[in-house]
């Protein structure tokens, strides 16, 4: 009788806590418009072309093992992209930041990490003259890898901060 009982807890509890689902924790305290440019003749808009530009000139900034402290050697990419984004063509858009990981650690760890570096990527911006309305966070953890090879150059490139522009 114990062990039917003993079974039955263990299949309750499994069935009740199912499977976690991968989701990006983002901090929408910022919202986004719904501005488009006008077309040109190739279909895309200079909007669209802005907002690739300046998503190409940002600079990743990158992260040691379990870390989300900005390097020293990474300093020069936050002065740059907060350059980029506080000149007069940048100004109007509002920026996020994305956190992201290697795959060592939990699924929750790493959303945590990935946090982190973003919002801690946000407060070297805000130091550089942004205004901290204007960046948001999301944390992909482990779910956005820029490589996956199993090395430690692939892990080390899948530890960054990039940046998308919104409109």
């Amino acid at each position: 009788m114990g062990k039917l009982a003993l079974t039955s807890l263990a299949v309750a509890v499994l069935v009740l806590t199912g499977c976690s689902q991968k989701s990006p924790e983002v901090d929408m305290t910022k919202g986004t418009s719904d501005t488009k440019g006008a077309s040109t003749n190739d279909g895309m808009s200079a909007l669209q072309k802005l907002i690739a530009s300046l998503e190409a000139n940002s600079k990743t900034i990158y992260f040691d093992f379990d870390k989300y402290t900005i390097r020293k050697d990474q300093q020069a990419n936050i002065d740059a992209n907060a350059a980029l984004f506080n000149s007069t063509e940048a100004k109007s858009f509002s920026i996020k930041v994305e956190g992201n990981c290697d795959e060592f650690g939990t699924d929750e760890y790493n959303y945590a990490l990935g946090l982190k570096r973003a919002k801690s990527v946000k407060d070297g911006l805000v130091a550089k003259g942004m205004v901290a309305d204007r960046v948001t966070v999301v944390s992909y953890g482990e779910s956005n890898p820029a490589c996956t090879e199993h090395n430690k150059d692939c892990w080390s490139k899948n530890r960054r901060a990039e940046f998308k522009v919104l409109p």
